[in-house]
């Protein structure tokens, strides 16, 4: 029975993480840093609960209770955070970093405090490695199971219900009276949508809810105001069927002015530009989402007309356009200022040298005007232009509203017969907004900054939107955040002292390598893990629906390891020899994961081996309470995975870059492996 009640607790800790994840995400615009801070939120909690009660009494008692607390503070809290940041679109830093930490937290620390009083059922054990791997097996399960439901078109409370009734399940067994508490649970359940509305509406007071919508990529919202209608993507709100229509106009215009032809245009970003386009003479328009529900809503709600010429492609553009052989006349990209890793691949180096391939020319909508830039604005405007210039020979600025780029490997020349409104784009207009002096200034007056590229290691323009987002809140915490940073990212001038000077730390720290190794551990494989997340959604983009995949696959990868270091009786020697593998299989790894090849293997045999070390060194250093060897070790395993998830998005990753950081995991690796082999006199 025990082995039922581990796996049922991982069934539902994953689904806690990914329904709470899911939350945050949907209200702090999809951004990704989000999971950094939520991760290491929940390990602090996790961390806390499972050390503070690996020497508790009255186990059952407390399981009962922690769980008990654990269903009413979740229920209460995601009505709370709807509540507590209605009227707006716009969350503010302060208000998202409090909410996250509370929610997050208290989180971790039930789960952590639960997992470690059900580990009191195989107290008798020898080893950890039965709780640990029990409980990553029930992750897997969550882990395959919430994706179908994301399928199934599953409302968010329908699933926070379905994980309390889960819990409740664990409760049970100790105690049949909660029984009653169960059913009422079960109740409940048909009325989940109509409570997932209800606090949807609290969030978004003075509009009416339309439709909701949680796919693989976003949760969606169809709001309607009068005669408005928004549609909010994860928060932000995206579509407007009352758009800046002067800022449409000139962002269409300007996109066809400098083509010989028109026959094939490809949109990257903003859908309101479609019905613009649509009165020139144009072929085909090319509008890129890989959405489906997206495109359903955009047909449904905004797109007055079903037109012929007009093909979405929910694909790759690199992909769709390498297999139907099409060169797009111009490509629009309009989300310059990108908040998430996805829209920031659409302005790296990567991108650019093979779309360079496709397209005669490249138009990019800038944020910002001419007559003011910040400092943050500054630094994305020259990025982009520094990476472009790698691929395009020429270019040329429209200084409207908004700015425009564009850039081509052929004669860029303005086509004075091409004009819809000859009105409004009128001689003197033309001439104002191209005027070659305005470029000279502009490029003196932002082109001098040394600046990197933007490539998807170094994301540069999206640590710079992010910067420019807290700025709105505060100017001052903007540019200290700013300094920073820029700080940061000019020491990776000294990556091999600060490696050696890593190595070293690690080596010299006055603690056992068995406490070490699982430190590291902890550390290696959400960095990992992390590292693995943000390509996958680079590549595909859903991160947002697979994430309890990627955790299950992960977790399915430490089940089977922790079972396994029980089949035989470990020693010093086996631990060594796992060592090496570690240290290898990250090396392997590294050349897979810059070339963009994600094999889900990596993430499983990472896990794989995190597993069978924690059961071998739970076993080689158990006590007379293998509770508390188990508290103590799976403590020590997530205050590493913390200090990765506390110093990844703000220090690891503008320090290092994500492929340089990828190294410096098997440079760990050999840290652990060099010291066990003297500490413990291997070779001897």
């Amino acid at each position: 029975m025990g082995i039922f009640l581990l796996v049922l607790k991982g069934l539902s800790g994953i689904f806690i993480q990914s329904i709470i994840l899911r939350e945050i995400f949907s209200t702090f615009f999809g951004n990704e840093f989000s999971f950094s801070f939520f991760i290491s939120f929940y390990l602090l909690g996790g961390a806390t609960g499972s050390y503070f009660f690996k020497n508790s009494k009255n186990y059952k008692t407390k399981y009962i209770s922690f769980t008990i607390l654990e269903i009413f503070f979740l229920i209460f809290f995601l009505i709370f955070f709807r509540f507590s940041i209605s009227k707006t679109f716009y969350i503010s830093n302060l208000k998202f970093f409090i909410f996250s930490f509370f929610i997050s937290f208290f989180s971790g620390f039930f789960e952590g405090s639960r997992f470690i009083l059900l580990s009191f059922i195989y107290r008798g054990e020898k080893s950890s490695a039965k709780v640990y791997g029990y409980e990553a097996g029930g992750f897997l399960i969550g882990g395959v199971l919430f994706p179908l439901f994301l399928i199934l078109k599953i409302d968010l409370f329908f699933l926070v219900f379905l994980l309390s009734i889960i819990n409740i399940l664990t409760v049970i067994y100790f105690n049949k009276k909660f029984s009653l508490f169960l059913l009422i649970l079960i109740l409940l359940l048909p009325f989940s949508k109509k409570i997932e509305f209800k606090t949807t509406q609290m969030k978004y007071k003075g509009f009416f809810i339309e439709e909701i919508k949680e796919t693989f990529y976003n949760k969606l919202i169809i709001l309607k105001k009068e005669n408005q209608k928004l549609l909010v993507s994860n928060g932000f709100q995206e579509i407007s069927s009352q758009p800046d229509y002067f800022s449409i106009k000139n962002i269409s215009f300007f996109s066809l002015y400098f083509d010989k032809k028109t026959e094939k245009i490809g949109v990257i970003g903003n859908p309101e530009l479609v019905e613009e386009l649509k009165k020139y003479n144009i072929g085909q328009i090319y509008f890129f989402e890989l959405d489906k529900e997206k495109i359903n809503l955009l047909k449904e709600y905004f797109l007055k007309n079903q037109y012929k010429n007009l093909i979405f492609v929910n694909k790759d553009i690199k992909k769709f356009a390498s297999e139907n052989k099409i060169k797009f006349d111009t490509l629009i990209i309009t989300n310059s200022l990108p908040l998430s890793f996805k829209d920031n691949y659409f302005l790296t180096d990567e991108f650019f040298k093979e779309i360079s391939k496709f397209t005669e020319n490249l138009l990019i909508v800038m944020p910002g005007t001419y007559d003011y830039f910040g400092i943050q604005i500054i630094n994305i405007h020259s990025s982009i232009y520094k990476t472009l210039k790698k691929y395009f020979k020429n270019d040329v600025f429209v200084f409207t509203y908004p700015l425009i780029f564009v850039f081509s490997n052929n004669q860029i020349q303005e086509n004075k017969s091409f004009s819809y409104d000859k009105e409004f784009f009128n001689e003197n207009y033309l001439n104002f907004v191209l005027d070659k002096s305005k470029k000279n200034e502009y490029i003196k007056r932002v082109f001098i900054k040394d600046v990197p590229i933007n490539t998807i290691s170094n994301q540069f323009c999206l640590y710079y939107s992010i910067f420019y987002h807290f700025s709105q809140t505060s100017q001052k915490v903007g540019n200290i955040i700013e300094k920073l940073f820029s700080k940061l990212f000019k020491l990776r001038d000294f990556l091999l002292l600060i490696f050696l000077l890593i190595f070293l730390i690690f080596l010299l720290i006055p603690i056992s390598s068995y406490s070490e190794i699982i430190f590291t551990n902890g550390f290696v494989c959400l960095t990992f893990e992390t590292i693995f997340i943000l390509l996958f959604q680079i590549s595909y983009g859903f991160f947002y629906g697979f994430m309890s995949a990627i955790f299950g696959i992960f977790m399915a990868g430490i089940s089977i390891g922790s079972l396994i270091s029980v089949l035989k009786i470990p020693d010093k020697k086996m631990l060594f020899i796992s060592e090496v593998f570690h240290f290898l299989f990250y090396i392997f790894a590294y050349f897979l994961l810059i070339n963009l090849k994600l094999p889900f293997f990596l993430i499983f045999f990472s896990g794989f081996l995190t597993g069978l070390e924690f059961g071998i060194i739970s076993f080689l250093q158990r006590e007379k309470n293998i509770v508390h060897t188990t508290g103590k070790f799976y403590s020590i395993d997530l205050v590493g995975a913390l200090f990765s998830s506390l110093f990844f998005a703000l220090f690891l990753i503008p320090t290092f870059g994500l492929y340089t950081l990828l190294l410096l995991i098997p440079l760990l690796k050999f840290s652990n492996l060099f010291k066990l082999s003297i500490s413990e006199n291997f070779f001897k």
